[in-house]
């Protein structure tokens, strides 16, 4: 996971980009760290993808600065490009040649000469078995694995991957999950990942950038977000005989307790800090009241998807365009 000790590797500062009449991002900040799995999420449509191919260079931005390892991609943009890799859409390959071809005729365009890197890149993807083979046989996962791969040849300080998960099957998402958590955690590379999906990135990512509508909505780590869906207060479902009785023994302040004669179901609310001695002495009190006690059961907390949906307002991304 990520320490203090990181550095800084991709910076983001007021950025703003207007299409025709629309304006698109609004004075977007974040930062990125070295050794951090960093997920930009966002509703589709949010600002994601013009987010990334403005970084990469693909698109140029109103106003704003961003920087690479401290190098202005507008002023040295040669050098900054130099720390990135990625995949923006979908990995271009030459699908008649094998995987290992395809990875030599990048290393030439790179100025790759170590051929050593070759290797070195196709075992921390985990193709080493099927790499001289071509790449119409590989499957939509082994694709996206060279995919990275490739964009990992130059030993870049920033990999930036665009929805890399669309399309691929439970078990290839799984895999390229680990791959890249490998990459962030154990290589040092600063690995930013788009998605619109909030429980992918829940299992990849150390933190999170919200976006919506254009607008960042703030930066959070999975614990922060994970303590939000959480709560300070656990929701409890009694069922008894007496309900009346049960309800004014509980020794709960009456505004934490309702229920309802007709189902026989009483709803407290209490601190999930003492969570457990409060529940269990509620239990105690109902029997001691001489209530028969049916079943308690905590009611589901708030998905980290429901937060998401909270923070970002709604799921439509406000009719942005991505």
């Amino acid at each position: 996971m990520t320490n203090n000790s990181s550095e800084v590797i991709l910076s983001i500062k007021g950025l703003n980009k207007t299409m025709g009449k629309k304006h698109i991002l609004h004075n977007i900040d974040m930062d990125c760290m070295s050794g951090e799995v960093f997920g930009f999420l966002g509703p589709n449509g949010a600002g994601k993808t013009t987010t990334i191919k403005i970084v990469v260079g693909l698109l140029q931005s109103d106003d704003g600065e961003i920087s690479v390892c401290g190098y202005d991609i507008v002023k040295d943009f040669e050098k900054a490009m130099s720390n990135v890799g990625g995949i923006v859409e979908n990995p271009e390959m030459y699908k008649y040649l094998t995987g290992r071809e395809n990875l030599m005729q990048y290393a030439r365009m790179r100025g790759v000469k170590d051929k050593s890197r070759i290797d070195e890149v196709v075992s921390l993807v985990k193709l080493s078995n099927r790499i001289d083979e071509k790449v119409s046989k590989y499957s939509l996962g082994m694709r996206q694995r060279l995919g990275v791969a490739q964009s990992l040849l130059h030993k870049p300080k920033l990999l930036i991957l665009d929805e890399p998960t669309n399309g691929l099957d439970p078990q290839g998402i799984k895999e390229l999950r680990d791959i890249l958590k490998q990459i962030a955690h154990e290589e040092g590379v600063c690995v930013v990942v788009s998605s619109h999906l909030m429980s992918e990135m829940e299992l990849m990512c150390d933190r999170v950038g919200i976006i919506s509508g254009g607008r960042m909505i703030g930066v959070y780590t999975m614990e922060e977000l994970v303590s939000q869906s959480n709560g300070s207060l656990a929701e409890y479902v009694i069922e008894t005989d007496k309900p009346k009785v049960a309800a004014a023994e509980m020794q709960l302040p009456e505004s934490c307790i309702s229920y309802d004669p007709e189902t026989r179901l009483i709803t407290a609310t209490i601190p999930t800090e003492f969570e457990k001695d409060i529940i269990a002495d509620v239990n105690a009190n109902i029997i001691r009241a001489g209530c028969k006690l049916y079943s308690v059961h905590r009611k589901e907390n708030k998905k980290l998807e429901d937060v998401f949906i909270e923070l970002t307002g709604s799921g439509e991304g406000d009719g942005q365009i991505g």
